[in-house]
């Protein structure tokens, strides 16, 4: 392999022509930490056809070098990465480039068809190309003097990623992959733009927020002490677990708030949701649920989050994986902003800072319309095209009575039936989840009598139904194409759900990746995204224009896909993320 270590612009301008003029390029850096708003770029190494491998040490070549490295970035070539978002993120002072192919978010993508578990340079080196990638040196201090063995490992993860991408493409089309690769390559710039911008939290906000929640945790224990008598020392989740238990007083422990339960005429079987929502009036319950809700705030919310803000840019800059679920659905962590508690106290500590505003968009029942189109269930697809409302359309055939005689809360249960057996709910699942989810109440014939209606009405549901319990398939496809493989016997609700979840994953991904090209990146912020919702951040004055921009992106991402039926995102312009 022959390398190049290029230390100024002088020693790139023999090559940077024919690199601006290479089809693909594959790319890829050496740093000296994870944090792009901490850490440095070392090395970037570059591959082209023809051309030796240039490994750039970047202490030397830059600043003065800054130029040619956006010329590169931005050239029309496909970029080849591996782990592309986080490669991206060291780039984007250079800009992002148009076009991304990811190894490891093909790796991903192939694993339904044949390919390894692991989506490692290694695993998926040793799996396409049958070589083995010598590791020792990934652990290597790259911040002080290069050694010969650290310049020729960079370059090889540069150099191998050219002949991978040709062994890959290969499968991708084999497989029917080609669409849904597209979707996930152009989306990446978006996630790595995404992490790298980070959503502003109030921290005020959020102490005034946290003072509650304490209060409220303290008032469920003062209750709670009414039934077990009150310790000699107080003791809580955060403080000693040992002198908790030797107490006999741990309301952390489910076995023992079971039995406590029990004591008190309260015959559950555990603490979990569903157990307890018949006695929910119950004052003893009442104080359960609020010390089980107030505790679980402050250790998973209240107390990390502020631990997790940036102090260089005063953020929280979330990680996002982008390929988690098998069905191809988006997952959040470090810190999981997508779990936030949909209560507006929580939600309106997120928030744009002085001079902007933040821009609040989801789809509208884009599951649902999904479904419509998976299963050509004629009459909810004309009611989509129509704009009707579905839940009242649904309400209305449930009830017998025309839709302007339809009550609220006939309609609150009809929205219930929905999403329930649109998915293969049980009539048993049904009244549960409408009386805990909808706050409906249901008696099991009128779950029963609705079930039976429902599937009158929707025959598209219905057959799409019948055809898998007839037939369970042992792979899916998303309409895109996103290929799965099923788990042996899995239950129906799993067979329906996942190629509706995985779609609307894809035409989320396709809009982010329409986003990240039509916004200006210098002045809006993605800075969230949650299921079938995005955030941005944007100036104030520029606050119309891009919820335009924004809106149409969602939908012209969602008609591409759901050719049977429009889509509509709402998008609201607010202070913060409460203001819905």
């Amino acid at each position: 392999m022959d390398i190049r270590l290029i230390k100024d612009k002088y020693d790139l301008q023999s090559y940077l022509e024919k690199i601006k003029a290479a089809k693909l390029i594959a790319i890829d850096t050496e740093t000296t930490g994870l944090d792009p708003h901490y850490s440095k770029l070392r090395l970037v190494q570059v591959a082209c056809a023809g051309l030796p491998v240039l490994v750039i040490d970047c202490f030397s070549f830059l600043p003065d070098g800054a130029e040619m490295m956006a010329e590169i970035i931005k050239s029309s070539g496909v970029k080849i990465f591996h782990n592309a978002k986080f490669d991206l993120q060291f780039l984007m002072p250079y800009g992002i480039p148009s076009r991304v192919f990811d190894t490891m978010l093909a790796a991903q993508m192939l694993r339904s068809s044949g390919g390894p578990d692991s989506a490692s340079l290694r695993a998926v080196a040793m799996h396409y190309l049958n070589e083995e990638v010598d590791k020792q040196e990934q652990a290597s201090d790259f911040s002080g003097y290069l050694t010969e063995s650290q310049i020729t490992y960079a370059a090889l993860d540069a150099e191998i990623l050219l002949r991978l991408r040709e062994a890959m493409v290969e499968k991708i089309y084999e497989n029917g992959l080609h669409s849904v690769a597209e979707i996930e390559f152009l989306c990446s710039r978006a996630v790595a733009f995404i992490e790298y911008c980070g959503i502003h939290m109030d921290k005020e906000k959020w102490k005034l927020l946290t003072a509650e929640k304490e209060k409220q945790r303290d008032k469920a224990l003062s209750k709670l002490y009414e039934y077990t008598g009150r310790p000699a020392i107080q003791t809580t989740l955060w403080e000693d677990e040992g002198e908790n238990e030797i107490l006999g007083c741990n309301f952390d422990n489910n076995s023992y708030v079971t039995e406590l339960l029990q004591r008190n005429n309260i015959p559950v079987k555990s603490t979990s949701r569903a157990e307890l929502y018949p006695y929910s009036a119950e004052p003893l319950v009442e104080a359960i649920t609020e010390y089980k809700k107030s505790t679980k705030a402050l250790s998973t919310f209240l107390y990390p989050l502020p631990k997790a803000i940036n102090n260089r840019t005063q953020r929280l800059h979330a990680r996002y994986g982008q390929i988690s679920a098998w069905s191809g659905r988006m997952s959040c962590y470090s810190p999981n902003v997508q779990q936030i508690p949909r209560e507006d106290a929580f939600r309106e500590c997120f928030t744009a800072p002085e001079g902007r505003k933040l821009l609040t968009a989801d789809y509208s029942q884009i599951e649902l319309r999904v479904a419509a189109q998976i299963a050509h269930d004629t009459r909810m697809i004309t009611a989509f095209r129509s704009g009707n409302d579905l839940h009242l359309l649904t309400a209305s055939l449930l009830q017998n009575k025309p839709p302007d005689k339809v009550t609220k809360d006939e309609r609150q249960a009809a929205k219930a039936v929905n999403f329930g057996l649109v998915f293969g709910m049980g009539s048993a699942g049904l009244q549960q989840s409408a009386l805990m989810s909808y706050g409906v109440e249901m008696t099991a014939e009128e779950a029963s009598l609705f079930r039976d209606r429902y599937f009158k009405a929707y025959e598209g549901i219905r057959r799409w139904h019948d055809s898998i319990k007839s037939a369970p398939p042992t792979e899916g496809r998303t309409l895109t194409g996103r290929k799965f493989l099923y788990p042996a016997e899995s239950a129906l609700p799993i067979y329906l759900n996942s190629p509706v979840q995985g779609t609307a994953a894809d035409i989320m991904k396709k809009a982010l990746a329409l986003i990240i090209q039509r916004i200006n990146i210098k002045e809006t912020y993605i800075v969230a995204v949650v299921h079938d919702e995005i955030l941005l951040e944007t100036p104030e004055e520029r606050a119309e224009e891009n919820a335009l921009l924004l809106k149409n992106s969602m939908e012209e991402a969602g008609n591409s896909i759901l050719t049977s039926l429009p889509v509509e995102a709402v998008v609201k312009i607010s202070a913060s993320w409460a203001e819905k």
